[in-house]
């Protein structure tokens, strides 16, 4: 039967289709790493029971084992394709880089003389895999900590400064509104004096908060800066011109303009502060790879592969998930559509053929099922197994798709069997008395082949839309890597300007949808009756 399939003219029209064989060849690819995935996993499984061997930490081959999905490959949030990060996550990348080497140091201070544990083991407990201490030797390690710690608290006290004077602005619009306030009091036809008192003291204790803040960080920064040139003497004593004046008619508010002066200077102070931490990191950086050495040589290659599309919240590499995701995926959207197509097909066929009691349980189900709006009925079938053993595994999915899945081809396959029971062949077969299961299966679902094609690919798409959706509403896959946890985990990161982890599984799965979707319209155009011209 499949033989027929292949020759016949319909498959000869899919793969004159360039559109379709390039999707075709997208799938192969994703069918390919899935059973590359499977597989070393599988190994690895074997080797782990039998105390044999591992995989895990061998290059390539223990690239995609389901530990490596959880396993920190370097610091948090950090981007793609080599970009560096803004200066303030950079500091924060180094700041574990360095509480890494604080925690080797420490735990070989308390490894016991007398255990069998030495220095090397203590360090390569604390560090990440790829990036291994370079050296075993505490009072070398003291020393190149020391030599890596002093830019970073040059570059902490900068950042410290520098927030200072990104402060300004926001205690200058502090001001601003208690000027309003007051302005607004003194320009109503009956100010409340009590009011008028409040609002008095509110604008001064404002202008003496800020001179607190130009005065903090002039001690910071020395005299040098274009703000302590202007020094905050002004600033206290307007405060206090505001504060005792005899009454809020007798305030100046135009002499609130020298506070420009002071938002220009902070404008001034901030470009060499920036220019300052740039010139530093570097610094910074070749200190820490000199702790932590870059690997060289095929681990060099596997670790900047992990790095190809950033890290997420806990370090992990993006890409590696994202590819072991679509493992899952394919998982899921295989045993769907198989059982769907399976169970549907022959359901559907057996309820056109054999009439009756069949059909009636046939319609009576699926019109039970379709009744239920499809994303609720995920939901609730996905909810039952809550607290359930099997809670953080794919089962609870595949009960959900498949108690759902197979109403679409039954109902597909149900109404093409109606007509085929009709034609001569059958009508001819049944009278010379074979048996009626017989007929079903030589002549009957051999026929509805193409329609079962054509559901697969559609139920296999639909299943894997659907895994990723329960997923990130937290009712499918818990624990793991999944395209539904990415994005999920993803959705607060855009926010701060962070879409590498969103992107990589939104890529991967418009990717593979793209593809399902030429192919499937493919497959209709080639072997749907409604579509052969």
């Amino acid at each position: 039967m499949i033989l027929k399939l292949l020759r016949s003219r319909g498959s000869r029209k899919f793969r004159k289709n360039r559109l379709a064989m390039a999707s075709l060849v997208i799938i192969a690819a994703y069918v390919g790493l899935s059973v590359w995935i499977a597989g070393v996993n599988l190994i690895n499984w074997a080797g782990a029971r039998s105390d044999a061997f591992t995989l895990e930490g061998t290059p390539i081959t223990g690239l995609f084992l389901t530990s490596s999905t959880r396993q920190p490959v370097g610091p948090q949030e950090m981007p793609g394709f080599g970009l560096m990060p803004a200066p303030e996550r950079q500091l924060g990348a180094a700041d574990e880089y360095l509480e890494i080497a604080r925690q080797g140091l420490a735990a070989v201070r308390r490894l016991d003389p007398d255990s069998d544990r030495t220095d090397r083991d203590a360090l390569y407990d604390v560090a990440w895999r790829d990036r291994p201490f370079a050296m075993t030797d505490i009072g070398e390690l003291e020393r190149l900590l020391a030599e890596a710690e002093r830019p970073f608290e040059q570059i902490v006290d900068l950042r410290r400064r520098l927030q200072s004077l990104r402060s300004l602005p926001v205690a200058v619009r502090d001001i601003e509104s208690a000027r309003a306030e007051l302005a607004a009091l003194l320009e109503s036809e009956s100010p409340d004096e009590d009011g008028l008192l409040i609002a008095q003291e509110e604008l001064a204790f404002s202008i003496q908060d800020f001179a607190d803040a130009i005065e903090s960080y002039t001690r910071a920064a020395g005299e040098d800066s274009p703000i302590s040139r202007l020094g905050s003497g002004p600033l206290f004593d307007l405060g206090e011109e505001i504060e005792f004046a005899d009454s809020a008619g007798e305030i100046d508010l135009g002499s609130l303009g020298l506070l420009d002066g002071y938002l220009e200077a902070a404008g001034e102070a901030e470009r060499p502060i920036l220019d300052k931490i740039r010139a530093t990191l570097p610094e910074l950086w070749d200190a820490i790879g000199v702790i932590f050495p870059e690997p060289t040589g095929l681990r060099g290659l596997e670790y900047g592969f992990k790095l190809l599309a950033g890290t997420d919240k806990q370090g992990r590499s993006i890409l590696i998930r994202a590819m072991y995701s679509s493992y899952v995926a394919m998982q899921v959207g295989l045993v769907t559509a198989l059982f769907a197509v399976g169970f549907g097909g022959v359901f559907g066929a057996a309820a056109a053929f054999f009439g009756g009691p069949t059909d009636h349980v046939f319609n009576w189900l699926y019109s039970m099922i379709t009744s239920i709006p499809y994303l609720v009925l995920l939901a609730v079938l996905s909810f039952l197994f809550l607290g359930s053993p099997v809670e953080s595994t794919l089962i609870p999915l595949y009960v959900a798709f498949g108690v759902t899945y197979w109403v679409g081809p039954g109902r597909v396959v149900r109404g093409e069997a109606l007509k085929i029971r009709e034609l001569e062949y059958v009508q001819a077969t049944t009278a010379l008395g074979f048996g009626r299961g017989r007929i079903l299966l030589r002549h009957v679902l051999p026929n509805t082949v193409h329609l079962l094609f054509i559901n697969f690919s559609l139920l296999f798409i639909a299943a894997i839309k659907g895994e990723v959706i329960l997923t990130f509403l937290g009712l499918g896959l818990k624990d793991g890597a999944s395209w539904g946890i990415m994005i999920q985990q993803g959705a607060s990161q855009v926010v701060n300007d962070f879409f590498w982890q969103i992107g990589a599984a939104t890529f991967f799965m418009f990717l593979l949808v793209l593809a399902f979707n030429i192919f499937t319209d493919a497959l209709q155009d080639a072997f749907d009756p409604k579509h052969v011209s």
